[in-house]
């Protein structure tokens, strides 16, 4: 939580900065458009003044003439409007060219047909316009070179904030949500663990006994082969518990896990499915041999040296997987033999449908 209120802040700080140098950087190259074209078009009115001013002397006298000195006009009018704020208005309207008076000399002398004061004039103009080209030109220049240098710069600047930006926040931040991706995935698996493993006994549960009693009761009824589910209770197991205590209780539920678990064949498996109900999944075991695995853990409780002095007693549900059979219906069958067996007392096996029979 530290690390992402801390994240949050580097966010809130850094992203308006890359936005605002962004804006900042978008604005002067926008500015640095309007300047050249600006210049351009300044540029190309001045020029047009000296060419126009060159056709009016080269054209035949009376042919073009007036249509020359219109568009002389013209240009005068254009470069005359040039608002006040305008970057080159001043160089425009510098005394030191003089351009506009120039312009007006050379119009009204063309006018008066004097070839020598003509040709003055024109030497001025053309003088007036070299000079103000060329300080346009310079100032220009030189503006759009510091511009250019500001984009660099800002631009630079937004590359190292997004580099750190990625350093410090983002690579950490995605850091983190991996980590606690993974995090949440090893605590699915843990839970699922849990869910389907007993923590007591280290037995699988009964979400596990689910899973594996269908794919087992599949099997044996596609290949015909024997399948037995074997339902253990331990008879009044409430009373231990009570009169020795649920430590005590809990321990001897641990010993008769590991007892059973120990001598059972490989492809057994065995469930807690509830309190002190246990149940056997016995793949390829007939009934006979059913009985027999229930009569043997019987006898290894008497023996046992942790269990014998407990008078532990089990009431024992068999039931075969027939044809046709589904997960649930052996179940309900286990569940009524076992039932069965309760009422013959303690240390019954019933093997359904068949009668009970006394532990021996």
């Amino acid at each position: 939580m530290k690390f992402q209120n801390y994240a949050r802040l580097r966010y809130k700080i850094s992203l308006p900065i890359i936005l605002i140098l962004s804006l900042t950087s978008l604005y002067i190259f926008h500015t640095l458009i309007i300047e050249r074209k600006n210049c351009t078009n300044t540029l190309e009115l001045i020029n047009g003044l000296q060419n126009t001013a060159v056709e009016m002397l080269t054209a035949p006298k009376g042919r073009g003439t007036d249509s020359s000195a219109r568009v002389f006009d013209d240009i005068m009018n254009k470069l005359q409007s040039y608002p006040a704020d305008n970057r080159f208005s001043k160089l425009l309207n510098s005394e030191k060219s003089g351009l506009f008076s120039t312009a007006s000399d050379f119009l009204k002398t063309v006018k008066t047909e004097s070839p020598e004061a003509i040709n003055k004039n024109m030497r001025r103009l053309a003088a007036a316009v070299e000079m103000v080209s060329s300080d346009i030109n310079k100032i220009f220049y030189s503006r759009h070179v510091n511009l250019i240098k500001y984009e660099y710069a800002i631009i630079f600047l937004i590359c190292i904030l997004v580099v750190l930006q990625y350093t410090l926040v983002d690579a950490p931040m995605r850091d983190e949500l991996l980590r606690c991706a993974r995090e949440k995935e090893l605590n699915k698996s843990t839970i699922k663990k849990l869910a389907e493993r007993d923590t007591l006994t280290n037995l699988p549960g009964r979400m596990k006994f689910y899973e594996e009693s269908e794919k087992a009761v599949a099997t044996a009824t596609r290949y015909g082969s024997d399948l037995a589910l074997i339902k253990m209770d331990i008879h009044d197991f409430k009373t231990i518990n009570r009169k020795l205590g649920q430590k005590v209780g809990d321990k001897i539920l641990a010993g008769f896990a590991r007892l059973v678990r120990k001598n059972l064949r490989r492809p057994d498996s065995f469930f807690r499915v509830g309190g002190d109900k246990f149940i056997i999944l016995a793949p390829h075991t007939s009934v006979k041999n059913a009985k027999s695995l229930t009569e043997k853990i019987n006898k290894l409780i008497s023996l046992s040296k942790s269990l014998k002095n407990t008078s532990l007693l089990l009431n024992t549900g068999i039931a075969m997987c027939e044809v046709d059979e589904t997960a649930e219906t052996l179940l309900k069958k286990v569940d009524l033999a076992l039932k069965e067996s309760k009422k013959y007392g303690p240390g019954t096996i019933y093997t359904h449908p068949e009668s009970a029979k006394k532990a021996e």
